[in-house]
C-alpha cells in the first residue's frame, strides 16, 4: 500500500502510449520518468534516429496514496502495476541507476528477470559506472552487469567488461533488497 509520501510506482501504458501517458501525467503535475534510448530507424527512404522507450508500455511516477486513483485515469495510462493487489513501488535508487545507464550511453538489453538466472552480486570498479552494484549474468566470455528493477520484475543488463568489476563477498551490505537471485552460465 503507498504511504502519504510520495514513492516511485510503475504504471502501464494503452499500447505504444509511453510518450503521450508521460506528457499528459506531467501536465497533471506529477513528477514523471520515461527512459528513452536512441535507436536507428531504417525506412526504405531513409534512416533516422528516433527516441523509444527502453521499458515496453512502462512509465514510472512519484504519487501518494491519494494520487492512485488520479493517475489511472490520466490519459495514456492503462494501469497502476501491482503484485498480489499491492501497488509495485520502486526505490529512488532504482530510478536513478536507470537515468546513469541511459546517461552512460552503453549498450542496454531489457529482459524480464524471472529468465535470468542466478549469479554473483558485482561492484563495478572503473568507467562511466564506476561504484554501480549489480548482477554479474555471464552468457558467454564477457561480463554482462544486470539492474534488476524491482517492482516490475525486469532487469537492464549492460556490457561491461569483468577486468573492470569486482564480486563482492556473498555477506555484503549491497546484497539485493529482493528475494530473487541469479546465476552464471
Amino acid at each position: 500500500m503507498l504511504s502519504a509520501k510520495p514513492q516511485w510506482v510503475a504504471l502501464y501504458t494503452n499500447p505504444r502510449a509511453e510518450k503521450a501517458a508521460e506528457r499528459n501525467l506531467r501536465e497533471s503535475g506529477f513528477e514523471v520518468y520515461l527512459p528513452l534510448r536512441r535507436e536507428l530507424h531504417t525506412w526504405s527512404d531513409r534512416k533516422k534516429w528516433v527516441e523509444e522507450p527502453l521499458l515496453k508500455s512502462y512509465v514510472f511516477a512519484r504519487i501518494t496514496q491519494f494520487d492512485e486513483s488520479v493517475v489511472c485515469n490520466v490519459r495514456g495510462v492503462s494501469h497502476l502495476v501491482k503484485f498480489q493487489n499491492v501497488v509495485a513501488t520502486i526505490p529512488e535508487e532504482e530510478i536513478q541507476m536507470m537515468r546513469d545507464f541511459i546517461a552512460s550511453e552503453v549498450d542496454i538489453q531489457v529482459r524480464t528477470s524471472e529468465k535470468l538466472k542466478r549469479g554473483r552480486r558485482v561492484r563495478i570498479n572503473s568507467g562511466n559506472l564506476a561504484g554501480k552494484v549489480g548482477v554479474l549474468v555471464s552468457d558467454c566470455e564477457d561480463g554482462n552487469f544486470a539492474v534488476e528493477i524491482t517492482g516490475i520484475s525486469m532487469a537492464m543488463i549492460v556490457h561491461v567488461d569483468k577486468d573492470l568489476m569486482e564480486t563482492l563477498p556473498e555477506d555484503s551490505e549491497q546484497k539485493p533488497k529482493t528475494k530473487k537471485k541469479y546465476t552464471v552460465r
